[in-house]
């Protein structure tokens, strides 16, 4: 095998990976052939192993730096969760285990992101609501002024709970996306230890 034909089934494997962290990874294995020369290319080739080992190597790094840093924003935490299952999928684990453990964690996911969502948009819709509620208000104020005060509290608490259960429940999908990937990790780390041990 030379570095085009190992290149090419690394790429294959490593796919699936987010685009930024696919470009990182291969952007690393060709700078590490070019460092080498070509002269050293079967030598590189040996050290790296074969391309399945190399992108199990590079996943598994990728699902430790993520889950050593909090999720700033929910795309790249879902990013990172789906590298966390990517690494999984690709431990030695038994293939049907790791596929219904990568199902279970996947499904897992999308109903807390749901839960999450639902939860945002009921925050947006009583945050939109509280002026409606308080404008309703003001076109009773001369006729019914208790009214107007019910319709001013409930559009000002209608406005309160909204702003904290949409900015409550951001803050809650970042720490689950977070705890989702240092889950991987440390996954991953205990996967690497019992790998040495049986060594």
């Amino acid at each position: 095998m030379n570095k085009v034909e190992y290149m090419q089934s690394l790429r294959k494997q490593l796919r699936r990976l987010p685009k930024e962290d696919f470009e990182r990874a291969v952007d690393y294995f060709e700078e590490y052939f070019s460092d080498a020369g070509a002269e050293e290319e079967a030598q590189v080739i040996e050290n790296l192993g074969t391309p399945e080992f190399a992108a199990e190597q590079i996943i598994a790094e990728i699902v430790r730096k993520n889950a050593s840093a909090p999720v700033k924003d929910v795309k790249r935490g879902l990013n990172a969760v789906w590298v966390g299952v990517l690494a999984v999928c690709a431990a030695p684990l038994a293939l049907p285990l790791a596929l219904a453990f990568a199902v279970m964690i996947i499904a897992f996911v999308f109903c807390i992101l749901a839960i999450i969502v639902c939860f945002i948009f009921a925050g947006i819709v009583l945050t939109i609501s509280g002026p409606f509620c308080i404008v309703a208000g003001f076109t009773v104020i001369t006729v019914n002024f208790p009214a107007f005060l019910s319709c001013l509290g409930a559009g000002l608490v209608s406005m309160g709970i909204g702003m904290l259960l949409t900015f409550g429940m951001i803050r809650f999908c970042q720490w689950f996306l977070t705890g989702m990937v240092r889950f991987f990790g440390h996954l991953i780390e205990k996967g690497g230890r019992k790998n040495e041990q049986n060594k």
